[in-house]
């Protein structure tokens, strides 16, 4: 891949999040009946374990499409996609510190995705600690991709 893609706006990334939320639901909404039917006898289920597995699916739902191509459904409709330093796919271990990291510096209030509002590249405080970044692919690049180049 050159090196002549932007950074994605903080704007179309947040779309893109958007958009999985949904997938990712669907698939918790899944598991979860999944679980009450299977295991717990239709008992409720909860609890840290729980809290836990659905943790773990978000993992593998991400790992899984950055691993594979680099974008989740949401960043593929958002025509966005996650790379490291040298813009290729990225590694099994860059993949679980990217997302390790998201999940930490996003529990205080957004702040590792906040970080970006202040860096004119739209760089997160997890993109820049996992040496990671999310660069627009497509034609149309909005007015803040277009000064990160």
């Amino acid at each position: 891949m050159s090196d002549h893609y932007p950074n994605a706006s903080l704007l179309r990334r947040a779309a893109a999040i958007f958009y999985d939320t949904f997938l990712v639901v669907a698939i918790w909404m899944l598991s979860t009946i999944l679980l009450v039917a299977l295991v717990s006898d239709g008992e409720e289920v909860r609890g840290l374990l729980f809290q836990l597995f659905l943790y773990i699916e978000l993992l593998a739902f991400y790992y899984v499409f950055w691993r594979i191509k680099g974008q989740t459904l949401g960043m593929q409709v958002w025509k966005i996609k996650v790379v490291n330093a040298d813009n290729e796919v990225m590694t099994e271990k860059q993949c679980l510190v990217r997302f390790l990291l998201a999940t930490l510096t996003l529990v205080p209030l957004g702040v590792g995705y906040l970080w970006g509002i202040f860096r004119r590249d739209n760089l997160t405080l997890y993109d820049q600690l996992s040496n990671t970044k999310v660069i627009y692919v497509g034609q149309r690049p909005y007015p803040s991709e277009e000064r990160s180049r």
